[in-house]
């Protein structure tokens, strides 16, 4: 017979191990309905409580008159409508994953490109770091150039995976794009901040497909930052639909009011770091490809379509915590359309 401890709140830290059954005995005493108690312990085997009740139970906990309170669910609340917003967010997660390697992709590349054509493919000539500013000063003391070179330096000095070791071994120089194979996507955003101004707008350009205005230079890097943010909190598996960064893209009025959203809106926090602002720098990345921005959308509006169907009460909680407004899935693929045909149009006379 298992041992009955007494179960505390969130199970988590320096407090006890629960046996699963008395977390499901526990979650109904807060009232939470649980209509397949063999089931609900699969998923909290398969999930831990942590990840799933943890991490999703906000939405459907009563206020709190004291922060000592223990939790209680609203009425009606069932574990169903946790594990459907934990599905929810997994699905948002994957799509996420999938979008920022498409971006990652395109990044590296364009990155890889401008370096050789600006400083040359030799590493003693597009690795000089003259060509580099110093960056902020970092925690360890040094500042973000000398951190990064450290890391490069070690990278092509002594590399460890293919092809680089083919191509120091053969030619002893690693062009840059080999090298960008081995860079973290936050180590060639700091690159590319501190890169040259022509470095910055031939990447710009190659993926924008116009020749970028210095709102767009401060608007890419602040996108760049955010995908960086969005990505590793997602490939660690980090709860998606209402999560915020500490990167805030500035005000870009033709974007933000694809969503309805205005420079208020912007200043108490809508479209800045959150979800909203994801979407909003993809539509700005694949402004010369809509394809990518389109299908990141499908995705995302069938995953809502399927959770609306699934548990309709939660819609609007679920889309306010994503930062957009309520009616974006069924307006956001119009206007998106008309605004990227209008950037396309004025890249084309600009040619």
């Amino acid at each position: 017979m298992l041992k009955r401890v007494e179960v505390m709140d969130d199970f988590n830290g320096d407090k006890p191990f629960i046996p699963v059954n008395l977390q499901v005995e526990k979650l109904i005493s807060r009232g939470l309905v649980v209509s397949d108690l063999r089931k609900a312990e699969k998923q909290l085997l398969r999930t831990s409580y942590y990840d799933l009740i943890n991490g999703y139970k906000d939405m459907f906990l009563m206020p709190k008159e004291k922060k000592t309170d223990e939790d209680q669910f609203i009425r009606g609340t069932s574990f169903e409508d946790i594990r459907e917003l934990y599905e929810f967010d997994r699905k948002l997660r994957q799509s996420i994953l999938e979008m920022t390697l498409d971006i990652e992709c395109a990044f590296y590349s364009s990155m890889a490109y401008s370096m050789a054509l600006v400083y040359g493919e030799k590493q003693e000539d597009y690795l000089d770091i003259k060509n580099y500013k110093w960056g902020r000063k970092q925690t360890n003391g040094r500042t973000e150039r000398e951190n990064l070179f450290k890391r490069i330096n070690r990278k092509v000095g002594n590399p460890e995976i293919q092809p680089l070791l083919y191509y120091k071994e053969t030619y002893n120089n690693i062009p840059p794009w080999i090298l960008v194979k081995d860079l973290t996507f936050g180590e060639l955003v700091i690159m590319y901040k501190l890169s040259k101004d022509s470095v910055k707008t031939e990447v710009i350009k190659n993926i924008i497909g116009k020749n970028p205005t210095e709102q767009d230079k401060e608007f890419f890097f602040k996108v760049m930052e955010l995908f960086n943010k969005f990505r590793n909190w997602a490939a660690h598996g980090g709860r998606m639909y209402n999560h915020y960064t500490n990167i805030e893209l500035p005000y870009l009025e033709e974007l933000h009011t694809i969503f309805g959203l205005t420079k208020l809106d912007h200043n108490r926090g809508n479209g800045r770091n959150d979800f909203a602002a994801f979407l909003i720098g993809i539509i700005y990345f694949f402004i010369d490809n809509p394809r990518g921005t389109f299908e990141f959308f499908v995705n995302i509006q069938q995953a809502v379509e399927r959770h609306i169907k699934t548990k309709p009460p939660l819609f609007e909680g679920v889309l306010g915590a994503l930062g957009v407004p309520i009616d974006f899935y069924t307006i956001a693929l119009e206007e998106m359309f008309n605004f990227h045909k209008e950037a396309m149009m004025a890249a084309n006379n600009e040619k």
